[in-house]
């Protein structure tokens, strides 16, 4: 008999304490916010400007005898650009093909010179670049600065 009262019991017990919690406007937990704030977050990269044309000396010539002739350029100074560790100088022919690419941190790379060649292979535009790069250490990675850009007119 006293189990049959504990059985009926204990659906009771739990329906009264339901009820009780309800009365005291226990409900699940609901949250608004209504306040917003912004993080400013400051984001910059870090750019390698090409170096300023008046600060780079540059001496460039096309020299011919008869019918052959050369295109020379060179570079004598440049300053040094912000956040670059390596110069390059880059020569590109009258049909925009890159013909010398140089090391400007070494004597040999300050200079070009198309070697002898018919005058007509020598005619045309001729482009040079001076460029600033960060080269990372111990990786093959680097990032290339803006280039100045100069041109030499052969006849």
């Amino acid at each position: 008999m006293q189990v049959k009262f504990i059985l009926w019991r204990a659906p009771a017990i739990f329906l009264a304490v339901l009820l009780v919690l309800m009365g005291f406007g226990l409900s699940p937990a609901h949250a608004r916010f209504n306040d917003t704030e912004s993080a400013g977050m400051a984001v910059a990269a870090a750019k390698i400007q090409a170096p300023a044309a008046n600060t780079v000396s540059v001496t460039k010539s096309c020299d011919s005898f008869l019918w052959f002739g050369q295109a020379k350029i060179s570079v004598g100074s440049y300053p040094t650009i912000t956040y670059a560790n390596y110069y390059e100088l880059k020569v590109i022919d009258p049909e925009g093909v890159v013909q010398f690419t140089g090391d400007m941190s070494k004597s040999s790379g300050r200079s070009y010179s198309s070697g002898v060649q018919s005058v007509g292979n020598l005619s045309g535009t001729w482009t040079y670049q001076i460029r600033g790069y960060y080269k990372v250490p111990n990786s093959t990675n680097s990032w290339a600065g803006q280039p100045l850009t100069g041109t030499l007119n052969c006849p």
